[in-house]
């Protein structure tokens, strides 16, 4: 996200060819960088639901709501 950021002329594409990675999967990536905070805490101090694995959270990816409540309701994490 910072490198689309910081290069306006940078493509999804280009990325992708320089990582190795499909665009899809660049795509999918830079949708969780809108999780809520306490999604992203609660996933890297492993607190996340178990049945919220990497494989299914990078599937979920494009579906991912902006809304941090109905993200939450989403993954599996418990009203707060």
């Amino acid at each position: 996200q910072e490198r689309l950021t910081q290069n306006s002329g940078l493509t999804l594409h280009t990325i992708a060819s320089q990582e190795h990675v499909t665009p899809g999967y660049v795509s999918r990536l830079l949708r969780l960088s809108s999780l809520a905070p306490d999604i992203i805490t609660a996933i890297v101090n492993g607190k996340n639901p178990p049945q919220l694995t990497a494989k299914k959270l990078m599937r979920l990816a494009l579906e991912i709501p902006v809304d941090w409540t109905a993200q939450r309701k989403l993954l599996g994490f418990h009203a707060r």
